[in-house]
């Protein structure tokens, strides 16, 4: 019920020289700042392998956080400090990575993507299980974390002749792939992928000139992409990752990321639908941002138990005294 009802959204930020967690207050952002102040998240406390810190990274859901340290994982609810190590998780090269909910089964789940297996963790069960795929991996699957909606892990997955999105069902723990809008051709530009207002949502750079924004209104049905956002101009050694709208709904927060990673075209970004104007934002405290991702404030707990049976999608509630 308290989830349900929350409100309060914030930003998750890891900085690549520091290789910290942050918070951010979106609740208290406006279009005409300049800077925003970023809290650092107390994981002093947590088992870790501080030689090997290079490559932090981090999901939400439900306002649990998932993010390694070094080479261990970890489940993190900041607003109540609690926390869960996942156990026997195995850090590898060229993996991909998903945490998400299912609520017709009221389970959460975390996925890591490899070239002839996905490993699947039950928080419930607390335990792995792995599973055989087929995957053609001759394509280019974007993002190392998926983004999850719909009780789904969602990757986009392209190569020259090919794009579309990949997702893994939590409950029947299978694949399944997801069209994406028809837009007329520009020299080759991989897309990105990512939730935004509760739709999935893909950007692409057309041209030099224009960086366009589709939302999925009705899931799975291509015809149902809708354009909500054309930015102009745009750099083209940038993607674009819509994150939230500020209070003010004609302003986008935006995370603006490299492939090659150049630090003078990365960090969080404004864009002004009224005057189409985008305007960098710096973080207070914060040297280089690698990634950026919302969540909000919730009592879920890492240590979560499933008390209820189910009988096909419906939960059999127990009895209660």
């Amino acid at each position: 019920m308290h989830l349900a009802q929350t409100q309060r959204k914030k930003l998750i930020i890891t900085d690549k020289i520091e290789k910290s967690l942050y918070s951010v207050d979106l609740e208290s952002i406006t279009y005409d700042v300049d800077k925003v102040d970023a809290v650092k998240i107390d994981i002093a406390a947590f088992e870790s392998d501080l030689e090997d810190m290079r490559n932090t990274w981090a999901s939400s859901c439900n306002g649990l956080l998932c993010f390694n340290l070094g080479k261990y994982l970890w489940l993190y609810n900041p607003s109540t400090t609690e926390r869960k190590q996942v156990p026997d998780f195995h850090f590898g090269k060229n993996i991909k990575l998903g945490f998400g909910y299912a609520d017709s089964i009221d389970e959460y789940k975390f996925v890591r993507l490899r070239r002839k297996i996905i490993d699947v963790y039950s928080l419930r069960k607390n335990s792995w299980t792995s599973i055989q795929h087929d995957l053609r991996f001759r394509y280019i699957i974007h993002n190392r974390w998926g983004f999850t909606l719909n009780g789904a892990i969602h990757w986009g997955i392209y190569n020259i002749e090919f794009e579309s999105i990949l997702a893994f069902d939590l409950v029947k723990e299978e694949f399944k792939t997801l069209p994406l809008p028809s837009v007329p051709e520009h020299d080759y530009n991989p897309f990105s992928l990512g939730v935004f207002g509760g739709y999935l949502c893909t950007s692409k750079a057309e041209g030099r000139d224009r960086f366009q924004f589709w939302i999925m209104k009705e899931y799975g049905v291509k015809a149902s992409w809708t354009r909500i956002l054309t930015v102009n101009p745009f750099n083209i050694f940038s993607y674009l990752q819509p994150l939230c709208y500020l209070k003010d709904i004609n302003i986008v927060m935006l995370y603006k990321y490299t492939e090659f990673h150049i630090p003078e075209y990365e960090g969080l970004v404004f864009h002004n639908q009224e005057y189409q104007k985008l305007k960098k934002i710096e973080v207070n405290g914060i040297q280089r941002l690698d990634l950026a991702c919302p969540y909000v404030e919730s009592l879920v707990s890492p240590n979560y138990e499933n008390h209820f049976a189910t009988e096909g999608n419906q939960l059999i509630f127990p009895h209660v005294i």
